[in-house]
């Protein structure tokens, strides 16, 4: 009498591991590339947001009849001020140098008043990494903000970076590494 049997051999147990295993090795770093490929989007998208919004708020200036730098323009969550030339420099406090310097925690407030999305953003402090916000501002003193798009980046990794110049509204987008 013949014995029926139930189940695979190992043959083809092994089969099926080394064609799941082929699959991983193929699939794993396509996936991987996607993850990245959708973080830069993202970025990309933020930093187009951010752009739009200084134009609007500049537009706004314009209808608003140039205003000084100590009147705030009605554009963005809270009183955000224009630099002298028209550009949000300050919110929720008047400029310094008569609308031609910006303070470090500007950058981040800017961010905010500006921007109507779920990124958060937090100022540069000590280190960009570690950070649980995926934008992170950072002023220098020429007057201008630097945005890090962090999320899904390591240290060492070249970040997407929004330069932002309030006194001529330029707006550049680079990417480069920081130094902490």
């Amino acid at each position: 009498m013949k014995q029926h049997q139930n189940g695979f051999t190992l043959i083809e147990l092994v089969s099926v591991v080394v064609i799941l295993g082929i699959l991983t090795v193929t699939a794993v770093p396509r996936f991987l590339n996607y993850q990245r490929d959708s973080h830069e989007a993202t970025a990309q998208g933020a930093f187009s947001s951010f752009r739009t919004a200084v134009n609007l708020y500049h537009s706004q200036w314009l209808v608003d009849g140039e205003p000084d730098f100590n009147q705030d323009v009605d554009y963005g969550e809270g009183s955000v001020y224009p630099s002298s030339t028209g550009f949000p420099i300050a919110v929720d406090q008047l400029p310094i140098n008569s609308g031609t310097a910006i303070r470090g925690s500007d950058c981040a407030r800017l961010w905010r008043a500006l921007m109507n999305t779920d990124l958060t953003v937090r100022d540069h402090g000590r280190s960009v990494f570690p950070s649980e916000e995926p934008i992170v501002a950072w002023y220098t003193s020429d007057p201008s903000c630097y945005y890090y798009y962090t999320d899904g980046y390591s240290l060492g990794e070249d970040l997407p970076r929004l330069n932002y110049f309030p006194l001529t509204g330029e707006i550049t987008v680079t990417s480069d590494s920081p130094s902490s």
